[in-house]
């Protein structure tokens, strides 16, 4: 395969860490062809650099002559889009909504084809409805999507097709049909996320757009059999996992309005992922079959979908959306809606009135997520011993919370008592398969307490969590030489280095 002439848009170094703007939903209402001209003919800024996609980016993948495509190959390729994607300022970088999502995911994960595939689950700060799949079992959901469900069996009917896509490995069997186009419709669409850091809209909006023109091209031969392959194993998953497989349909049948509102502008959901009657009736007949049962609704679902809805644009705006469904009682859950206003108050630090509405939801309600936000009000008023009784006392009743140990380490760490916050980080680190969090808590521990080489070790940790290989390597190379390390923390660090530099030797060799 030529990667000469391949390439993609990055920020610039001088401006990595400057924040910007967001990708916004008039990108995708562009006709085709000058989806894929202004990728073309955008104008480039100091703000960006131009970088072979294949030489500098993503692994090398073989002749395009090759018939197969490993999963080593496959795992290679959507690690290395991946990291670039987790730089851009759109995902999503809340713990305890990456807590929920993945925990979703892991239930429907279990109940799949293959549940030893290993998966991530992202949210992208997006209004369009749209989910997608990548290499090496990478799932994004835009958050428009997300309020566009409403139950979490919806929402787990797009995770459970989206997981079918992996496990059916449709994205591996398309980028072998045609690698230029569907590997250059990746990486652009990595390159886009990642240019909304940098400050030109243009360049963001075309290179979306131009991934979603190139990847759409080059799987049009693979779609209507990947798509009915995908619901009929994702609604077996569903039902595997105990959700209510006829959500598919219903969402599907949401969907289809959905795009006769759109006009000729469908959702981008809808063009990655063509929506008939042929189809709709299929997944109702076979969701069908399944005994019919009544469900029980998560709350959890709810309150995470009006925390991100809360979290999303401007804090007054929000503000006056709960306001306005509490007052004339629009909502799926009274207690969620209250927990939406009660969020947007404390991102507009209004923390009394924050913290009256988190009481309303308690009326209704009782959930880890409500006292959790309770103690961050409690913090930002600075009443730290209050933040941490009230944490303590939450994980008296859910000691398994994720937001409530990470909320009580960063309590602890704001009263300067690192001591106790490394011990906590410790034993969450040794708890927990998904500790990254925990890893950024205990450098910044480390940190309080001066100790730089234990801080960059923590350091690396969090970063190989992320999925940045490289940067987690520096970070234990600048540990290794500093001068007051003892024996066995030298030891310790020269073997975890030793370690990653080995993996990092592989990696490159599975990508080629």
């Amino acid at each position: 395969m030529q990667h000469k002439g391949c390439f993609f848009l990055l920020p610039s170094k001088k401006n990595t860490g400057q924040s910007v703007g967001t990708v916004r939903d008039s990108t995708y209402h562009m006709p085709m062809k000058k989806l894929i001209s202004s990728l073309l003919i955008v104008s480039f800024t100091s703000s960006v650099t131009l970088l072979p996609v294949m030489a500098d980016s993503l692994p090398d993948l073989g002749d395009s002559a090759q018939t197969t495509l490993s999963r080593q190959q496959e795992q290679a390729l959507g690690d290395s889009i991946m990291s670039q994607i987790r730089m851009s300022r759109d995902v999503v970088d809340d713990v305890e909504i990456k807590d929920y999502l993945n925990r979703l995911g892991g239930k429907l994960v279990a109940a799949s084809p293959d549940p030893r595939q290993r998966f991530e689950f992202f949210i992208v700060s997006d209004p369009t409805l749209n989910a997608f799949a990548l290499p090496g079992g990478y799932i994004g959901v835009h958050t428009g999507l997300i309020f566009t469900a409403q139950s979490e069996s919806e929402l787990a009917a797009v995770l459970g097709h989206e997981i079918a896509h992996v496990t059916q490995r449709h994205l591996s069997r398309s980028i072998e049909k045609n690698q230029n186009v569907m590997l250059l419709g990746l990486a652009v669409l990595a390159a886009g996320l990642l240019a909304s850091r940098s400050n030109s809209g243009q360049i963001t909006e075309a290179a979306i757009a131009g991934s979603q023109a190139l990847t759409i091209q080059g799987q049009l031969n693979f779609t209507r059999e990947h798509e009915y392959e995908a619901d009929r194993i994702g609604i077996q998953i569903l039902a595997a996992a105990g959700f209510d497989p006829r959500a598919m349909p219903v969402f599907f049948g949401r969907m289809e309005k959905t795009n006769r509102l759109y006009d000729n502008n469908a959702p981008e959901y809808l063009r990655t992922h063509p929506l008939d009657s042929a189809r709709i009736a299929e997944s109702q007949n076979r969701s069908a079959a399944y005994p019919y049962k009544q469900y029980a609704e998560n709350p959890e679902f709810h309150l995470m979908r009006e925390k991100l809805r809360a979290k999303d644009g401007s804090a007054v705006a929000q503000i006056r959306y709960f306001e306005s469904a509490i007052n004339d009682r629009r909502f799926n859950l009274e207690a969620a809606s209250y927990y939406g206003l009660a969020t947007a108050l404390f991102r507009d630090h209004q923390f009394q009135k924050a913290h009256q509405a988190v009481v309303q939801a308690r009326k209704t309600l009782s959930h880890p997520l409500l006292e959790s936000l309770d103690a961050q009000i409690s913090l930002a008023l600075g009443n730290k011993d209050e933040a941490v009784r009230q944490y303590l006392a939450a994980l008296g009743k859910y000691p398994n919370h994720y937001g409530l140990h990470y909320g009580l380490i960063q309590c602890r760490l704001a009263q300067h008592q690192p001591t106790e916050a490394i011990k906590l980080a410790q034993q969450q680190i040794a708890a927990r398969t998904s500790n990254g969090d925990f890893y950024a808590l205990l450098a910044e521990a480390y940190a309080q307490q001066g100790q730089e080489s234990a801080q960059q070790q923590a350091q690396a940790e969090y970063y190989y969590r992320q999925g940045l290989l490289d940067e987690a390597i520096i970070q234990l190379q600048m540990a290794a030489h500093a001068k007051n390390n003892d024996f066995y923390r030298q030891s310790a660090i020269e073997a975890r280095l030793k370690n990653l530099q080995e993996e990092q030797e592989l990696v490159k060799k599975k990508g080629s």
